[in-house]
């Protein structure tokens, strides 16, 4: 079994649209107040073997979803696509990257404790750098389907051990989040917060589920390096032509499979598929947004969070921040 619902997560569930208490059936969740119904899905984790996971997801009919939605919508079908795409290769070295590049962030810089929800968390991941001081983890992802097959990765689970273990996971949008006010420690987003619809509204509703005094680590790929910031001299690599090396994985893997002039052909093709529409620098790949840093900072700022921390990870990833908020106390006027 690789995905779970513990009678502690049932306990803090609430309706993802308007916070009211639910009812459990044999299938699904009912919302007390305004009826709508949150159904278990079949997820095929195996090729023998189905779970279920339930969708806390708000679903539009078809003739009635938002243009803005629409967008949300087909960004989120390339990512999957892609996601799927990665789990044929299923590729030990490209997991063990991954693990490598983050694994100070949540070993030196950052330690998670208490109740802990990770937005976007996909299969839950982050449990490799989680200790025995997390008494709760939860997976809430848009991507139902995210298990689906996991059981004919090894090289996926010989990676990341903790994923044998059943995660606490749930179907759900970062700007809907079906759980009670004021539960829990930590909100963890990384590499998500540019891939959401609404941004603002996710911030907004971490901080309501978020404890007085709670933290949200986010994690993203900005506009600009470090030493555009602060005005720093570039590290070497910044001066040199990248490396192989050096280059992302998603280059790497292209440049090794189509050679140069293939990667310069898609290139090309996403550049032609880029629109720029305000700061925030909206794109048509399966990102929503392109944050700059003081986007960032203000984002925390208008949604309650005061910045506690900023860490940026060392190249050739210098262009991803990691940073904490901590929830303020509400101010209530008189």
């Amino acid at each position: 079994m690789y995905m779970k619902l513990d009678e502690e997560v049932e306990g803090l569930l609430c309706c993802s649209l308007c916070k009211s208490d639910l009812k459990k059936s044999a299938d699904c969740f009912i919302c007390t107040s305004c009826g709508l119904r949150f159904p278990s899905r079949v997820v095929k984790t195996a090729e023998k073997n189905e779970e279920l996971a339930f969708d806390f997801r708000i679903i539009h009919p078809d003739y009635c979803v938002p243009e803005g939605l629409k967008s949300w919508s087909d960004a989120q079908a390339e990512y999957e696509h892609f996601s799927e795409r990665g789990a044929e290769r299923d590729t030990l070295k490209e997991y063990l990257d991954e693990i490598d590049s983050v694994r100070e962030i949540y070993t030196v810089e950052y330690h998670l404790e208490g109740k802990v929800l990770d937005v976007g968390g996909h299969q839950g991941r982050l449990r490799h750098y989680l200790g025995s001081n997390v008494s709760l983890y939860v997976s809430a992802d848009p991507y139902v389907d995210v298990f689906s097959g996991i059981e004919l990765q090894p090289n996926l689970l010989r990676a990341y051990p903790s994923l044998s273990e059943p995660c606490n996971f749930i179907s759900a949008s970062a700007e809907y989040l079906p759980f009670r006010s004021g539960v829990f420690d930590w909100i963890h987003m990384r590499s998500v917060v540019d891939h959401f619809a609404d941004p603002y509204l996710a911030f907004l509703e971490a901080y309501r589920c978020s404890r007085v005094g709670g933290r949200l680590l986010v994690g993203l790929s900005i506009v600009e390096k470090k030493h555009e910031l602060d005005g720093s001299p570039a590290g070497k690599s910044d001066r040199l032509v990248p490396t192989k090396a050096s280059l992302p994985i998603r280059v790497r893997r292209k440049l090794q499979q189509d050679g140069f002039l293939g990667l310069l052909s898609s290139i090309s093709k996403r550049l032609r598929n880029l629109r720029t529409i305000d700061r925030l620098g909206h794109h048509t790949d399966d990102h929503m947004f392109r944050l700059t840093h003081s986007a960032l900072m203000d984002l925390f700022a208008e949604t309650g969070w005061g910045v506690v921390n900023e860490h940026w990870q060392k190249p050739p990833f210098e262009f991803c921040i990691y940073a904490c908020g901590q929830k303020r106390e509400p101010i209530l006027l008189p």
